[in-house]
C-alpha cells in the first residue's frame, strides 16, 4: 500500500497547433522548465525568466567583489548597490504579472462603475 500523501496532480488538456507548441517548448527550455511547468506558471500569472549564461554569474559577481572591496566614495557604493540589486530583480527572481489586468472576473461579467 502506498502510504505517500502527495497530492494527485490534476490533467488539463489543451490544443495548440505544432509552430506554436515548439515555440512555448523552445521559451520553457530558455527558463529552465518543462513545458507543462512552464505552461502552468504563465497561467498563474508568473513570468518566468530565462536562465542566464554562466557568464553573467561571473560578471555579477565580480560587481559585487568591486562593491565589497574597492575604496570608493558612499554614493558610488550606493548606486553599485542599486545597480546589484536591479540587476538581480530583473534578471534573476521569477516575475509575477497583475493577471486581473487580462482576466475577467469570476462571473464573466465585465465591472462597470
Amino acid at each position: 500500500m502506498n502510504r505517500n500523501q502527495k497530492e494527485k496532480l490534476a490533467r488539463i488538456e489543451i490544443r495548440v497547433r505544432s509552430k506554436d507548441k515548439e515555440k512555448i517548448k523552445q521559451i520553457a527550455d530558455k527558463c529552465g522548465l518543462r513545458l507543462s511547468e512552464y505552461v502552468v506558471q504563465r497561467a498563474l500569472g508568473y513570468a518566468p525568466k530565462a536562465v542566464q549564461p554562466d557568464i553573467f554569474f561571473h560578471f555579477y559577481t565580480k560587481l559585487c567583489e568591486v562593491c565589497n572591496t574597492a575604496e570608493i566614495t558612499l554614493e558610488t557604493e550606493s548606486k553599485l548597490l542599486a545597480l546589484i540589486d536591479e540587476i538581480h530583480s530583473e534578471l534573476l527572481l521569477p516575475g509575477r504579472e497583475d493577471i486581473r489586468n487580462w482576466q475577467p472576473p469570476d462571473s464573466g461579467q465585465s465591472k462597470t462603475g
